[in-house]
């Protein structure tokens, strides 16, 4: 409920601050007092549209500050919706909305200290307060309201909230399957140049490492010849020629060890010489089984050529190491498994599309039928309750039609909220067509429409403040006690606020606040 109102430079009114109570909340005045101005303060404070002309003359902004208690079925949809925006309340916490006008036009919004955008308020105000009186003002006009209005009188929210998670499923998967369809033709060229790919690298049979060792295999065999040569000359070198190391090392040896025997100072040289002929003895060995196995192979270098040469065509297309080609086609094997699942995919998508259609179909049919009982009820309930409101002869319609559309029940046009267009129409004199309410009633007969609509709705409306205005056009006497005890039935459960010039309406409240205006 609203808690508190705090009012500078806005319109007439210099500075002023309310505090409000449960119940039915009067506002009586002269007219011209700004009665209205108070509302239209409100409106601001709820997400209206806001216009310099508000700022009082002479100033350079004007600030309106509403302080809200939340309690009730709205307190979980409001903290919901705040904390969207990254703005979070305490158990208990009263919500501040502060809006300021500036002559710059730099207009800002405040919620609980943070800064916020029009949007986020007005969604806000929707939840808060319903103010019924100028046209402009009007949450009755709005055919969703309408359809609210409806839904809520013959209990159908349950049902209609089902219908709405299965229609919006049904748009995600319709999203899911856009997304999985757009570019078919693409998509099926990208699979065709994958499995190319891949079948192109899995055929290759490559090894890790196995570049490295083909090319210095190469190497090896483009210089046999060389190789062959060279070893012939070193075992020549080591052992078998006349004058070769091990021959001429083991005639050394000879003549160490006789020197060695006169004189043991030489020793150290002679165990040195005896141990380099071993190593001289295994190098030459070694020497002759390389030179043995050297043989030229002009077939096997070929065929690492061309090894080589495929390796290094697969290293431009799909990376520069083994490892990369090898990655790359284990990416190209996963993507296109992904393509087969996406594939699958569709065709299980498209099969839960056709479920949900029909289970909307069967819900959108229990939905009209029901909405067409509540319309009858309704209308016979409204008529009832103007009657006592000053309205005898008024017939009160809720037309319920159907539009065409993509998606069908029975040629209609099938939504989050149904297939069904509501709309209250009313004919206030006899013999006249029944006609929207916008373009028939005045603001006083909206007013007491809806009040009448909120008398038989009270136990099922979320929304905790509601305001009328204009409530007592055209009324007095019998009919003006009546609507007072309208609005005190209301304010049982609901906070009011009415302004009324009548003292029938005046006498029923809970708090009565008497406006007036002064030159200082």
């Amino acid at each position: 409920m609203l808690k508190e109102l705090n009012i500078k430079n806005f319109a007439i009114i210099d500075q002023l601050r309310v505090e409000f109570t449960a119940g039915l909340n009067v506002f009586t005045g002269e007219t011209g007092a700004g009665k209205s101005i108070v509302v239209d303060a409100l409106n601001l404070a709820l997400g209206e549209r806001a216009s310099a002309d508000l700022i009082r003359t002479g100033c350079q902004e004007a600030v309106v500050e509403a302080a809200f208690e939340l309690n009730g079925r709205a307190t979980k949809e409001i903290k919901d919706l705040l904390g969207e925006q990254g703005i979070e309340m305490e158990a208990g916490e009263d919500l501040i909305i502060r809006r300021v006008l500036a002559t710059s036009g730099k207009n800002k919004v405040y919620i609980n200290g943070s800064l916020a955008n029009l949007a986020t308020l007005s969604a806000l105000g929707a939840t808060l307060a319903d103010i019924h009186g100028q046209h402009e003002h009007q949450s009755l006009l709005s055919l969703e309201r309408q359809m609210e209005m409806l839904d809520s009188f013959g209990s159908l929210d349950a049902l209609r909230e089902t219908l709405f998670q299965a229609y919006r499923r049904l748009q995600d998967i319709r999203k899911e399957l856009t997304e999985l369809e757009t570019g078919e033709r693409d998509r099926a060229q990208r699979e065709d140049m994958l499995r190319f790919q891949k079948n192109e690298i899995e055929a290759s049979q490559l090894k890790p490492g196995e570049d490295e060792a083909l090319a210095s295999e190469q190497k090896l065999l483009a210089n046999s010849e060389k190789i062959a040569g060279l070893s012939r000359a070193a075992d020549e070198a080591l052992y078998s020629s006349d004058h070769a190391a091990l021959t001429e090392l083991k005639k050394a040896v000879t003549n160490l060890r006789e020197i060695a025997a006169i004189d043991d100072r030489l020793r150290p040289v002679l165990e040195l010489c005896e141990a380099g002929r071993a190593q001289i003895e295994e190098a030459a060995r070694e020497v002759s089984a390389y030179a043995e196995k050297v043989e030229f192979d002009p077939d096997r270098l070929e065929q690492i050529g061309d090894r080589l040469d495929l390796i290094q065509k697969l290293k431009k297309k799909y990376g520069g190491t083994m490892g990369e080609i090898l990655a790359f086609g284990e990416n190209a094997a996963a993507e296109l498994e992904r393509m087969e699942r996406s594939t699958e995919e569709v065709a299980r998508l498209q099969k839960e599309v056709q479920t949900i259609k029909s289970g909307l179909t069967s819900q959108a049919q229990t939905l009209t039928k029901k909405r067409g009982s509540a319309a009858r009820e309704l209308e016979k309930k409204v008529e009832a309750e103007l009657t006592h409101l000053g309205m005898k002869k008024t017939v009160f319609t809720v037309k319920i039609t159907q539009e065409t559309g993509d998606d069908t029940l029975d040629g209609h046009k099938l939504g989050p909220r149904g297939a069904d267009r509501i709309e209250f129409l009313i004919s206030p004199n006899p013999g006249e067509e029944p006609k929207p309410l916008a373009k028939t009633a005045s603001g006083g007969e909206l007013s007491r429409i809806m009040l009448a609509l909120k008398t038989i709705l009270v136990e099922g409306d979320p929304i905790p403040t509601l305001v009328f205005d204009e409530v007592d056009a055209g009324i007095g006497g019998a009919v003006a006690e009546e609507v007072g005890k309208k609005l005190k039935r209301v304010a049982a459960k609901r906070q009011v606020f009415c302004i009324t010039h009548l003292p029938q309406i005046a006498s029923m409240a809970a708090s009565h606040y008497g406006v007036s205006k002064s030159v200082k």
